[in-house]
């Protein structure tokens, strides 16, 4: 790695304008599980590294009725899975947690430098998008806020300016008679980054079979994690049964976009989608049946 400057800014508005500063030369450092990686291999070489860690409020995480899950940027990994209070009111969360990588990357890599770094081959970013997530991000002029479907762009890019930082996720309160499930597939250990991620949420009518609202996002097979709208409109407004549930599957399949690579066929992966949205959605509707009551 050749020689960079590094600063450790206390307040988010130092952070920003150094960022300004710099411009395309800076990075932002969190946890760096992916940052230092690049650094090592030569595919990053920047000019500067800002590092968050001083800068106070950026890693609770806080209950706020009516509004919901608020994640700070620095939250890691490891801290999400193993949160009384997210283990007590969002236990999914800390399952999806669990499944990152290993007890050093989730010990290091933050929920925010997952996000901001665009990675494609990932659990969280696939889970937060069906449970309608929304980031927060703050630059030299403001802050505003992003749907998490329009924040990712392509392969490792994202809304964010050069100068602006991801500093919270609000993941909003799930209405009743609401089921989630979040299953991974890879074809190598455990521990390896998944080859297709499936997250579904379901919500039912307040009486009856009919689903209200459907979330289906797919990871691993697109350029970022994806909603598929097809496969949601398949079963929003739907009497649940098994008719309704094979044609979600298949239009998931139809209308992802996965690519040949080591972690299998680009029709492996559809097929793989379409066993995962099926199973997943499964799951969703027996825990929205029991009133989202993990198992």
């Amino acid at each position: 790695m050749r020689n960079f400057e590094y600063h450790e800014p206390e307040t988010l508005g130092e952070a920003c304008l150094l960022l300004k500063g710099y411009g395309a030369a800076a990075r932002v450092f969190a946890g760096g599980t992916h940052l230092t990686v690049l650094m090592k291999q030569g595919l990053v070489r920047p000019g500067a590294l800002i590092n968050l860690k001083k800068i106070p409020g950026l890693k609770g995480i806080v209950w706020h009725p009516g509004k919901g899950l608020t994640i700070g940027t620095l939250v890691t990994h490891h801290e999400l899975e193993t949160s009384s209070l997210v283990q007590r009111v969002w236990p999914f969360l800390s399952r999806v947690a669990r499944e990152v990588g290993n007890i050093r990357v989730r010990t290091m890599g933050t929920v925010g430098g997952n996000l901001a770094s665009g990675e494609p081959l990932t659990d969280l970013p696939c889970a937060l998008l069906s449970l309608g997530s929304v980031v927060s991000v703050m630059g030299p002029s403001g802050g505003r806020s992003i749907a998490l479907e329009d924040f990712f762009v392509d392969y490792y890019e994202t809304v964010l300016a050069e100068d602006e930082i991801l500093t919270e996720v609000v993941v909003p309160p799930l209405p009743p008679r609401t089921g989630f499930e979040y299953i991974r597939f890879t074809a190598g250990s455990v521990m390896d980054r998944p080859s297709v991620g499936v997250s579904a949420r379901l919500s039912l009518e307040p009486q009856g079979l009919a689903c209200r609202e459907v979330r289906v996002s797919l990871g691993c097979v697109s350029s970022t994690p994806m909603r598929a709208r097809d496969a949601e409109r398949a079963l929003e407004g739907q009497d649940w049964g098994p008719d309704a549930l094979e044609d979600a599957a298949a239009s998931a399949a139809r209308e992802c976009s996965p690519l040949d690579d080591l972690r299998g066929s680009a029709r492996y992966k559809r097929e793989m989608v379409r066993v995962l949205v099926r199973d997943a959605l499964s799951m969703a509707h027996e825990r929205a049946n029991t009133g989202g009551k993990e198992p």
